[in-house]
């Protein structure tokens, strides 16, 4: 039984790895009217396509959502916002299917695939010669049969922010949730302790780090800035002051770099 569970497991892996879905990114995009969104860059980058994901904070609650350093969408729900609009070809690189959808005349497109799966989608301008723009991949996943918190796990020590690439991760503490997510106290403390978080940059930091939370299924928001510790370079010591629970998107930011990660708040008394 076990052995079988794990060849599944195995399995469930490479599928995964086999779908290069595209990077989401979280530094602020040249979108002026979405900049703040998670957004792709099409390929090949020269074309200068950018997709805003304008219902993706609502899927971050999903921990196949926000575990992934690629694209991940549900069959229904998905809105991106294109930088460059016309008409969106999609199509299944694992298997069967296809279909196109004309953006609304916003820039926006609806999604809605028929099944599951490793899908190419293609923007094509709308002029009479209908010539490719560039493409994103996503991976395509089942609705959730209940949608609570799944918070990122932890790796070893360390809340790695994604996409991994950032190179921005925090040095957590013994707070996670059952399942091993990432979980903090509000308001910068409980269970005796601080909820101290140095946090450690991989590439060119700036003076500063940037941490903004987005409350998932609500409407909280919170703003801190970090400076840089004197010694060791790239690290900024804080406190994370989540000022209440629920299901919270943390967005770092510093000089080039950016990463997310979705944290479990709750109250000292649980």
């Amino acid at each position: 039984m076990v052995s079988a569970v794990l060849a599944a497991a195995v399995l469930l892996g490479s599928a995964h790895s086999s779908c290069a879905a595209s990077v989401v990114r979280y530094q602020e995009s040249k979108f002026s009217e979405f900049s703040d969104l998670p957004w792709v860059l099409g390929q090949p980058a020269s074309a200068g396509l950018i997709g805003a994901l304008v219902s993706y904070p609502s899927s971050l609650r999903d921990s196949r959502v926000n575990r992934s350093d690629g694209l991940v969408l549900w069959p229904l729900g998905g809105e991106i916002a294109w930088y460059e609009p016309g008409t969106l070809r999609a199509r299944r690189l694992d298997g069967r299917g296809s279909f196109s959808v004309q953006e609304d005349g916003g820039g926006h497109t609806q999604l809605r695939f028929p099944s599951s799966g490793c899908w190419r989608l293609t923007m094509w301008n709308n002029s009479g010669f209908g010539s490719k723009i560039a493409s994103v991949v996503a991976r395509v996943v089942p609705l959730p049969k209940k949608l609570g918190c799944g918070a990122t796990a932890i790796d070893g020590n360390w809340a790695r922010a994604r996409p991994r690439s950032s190179g921005i991760r925090g040095g957590w503490g013994p707070w996670l949730t059952p399942s091993g997510g990432l979980q903090l106290y509000t308001h910068g403390h409980g269970g005796g302790l601080n909820m101290k978080v140095p946090w450690w940059v991989n590439g060119n930091a700036g003076n500063s780090l940037s941490l903004d939370g987005l409350q998932l299924g609500g409407a909280g928001t919170f703003h801190q800035k970090f400076a840089m510790a004197k010694s060791p370079k790239g690290v900024f010591p804080s406190i994370v002051d989540v000022p209440g629970p629920g299901c919270w998107l943390l967005r770092l930011r510093t000089a080039k770099l950016a990463g997310a990660l979705v944290v479990r708040a709750i109250d000292d008394r649980g």
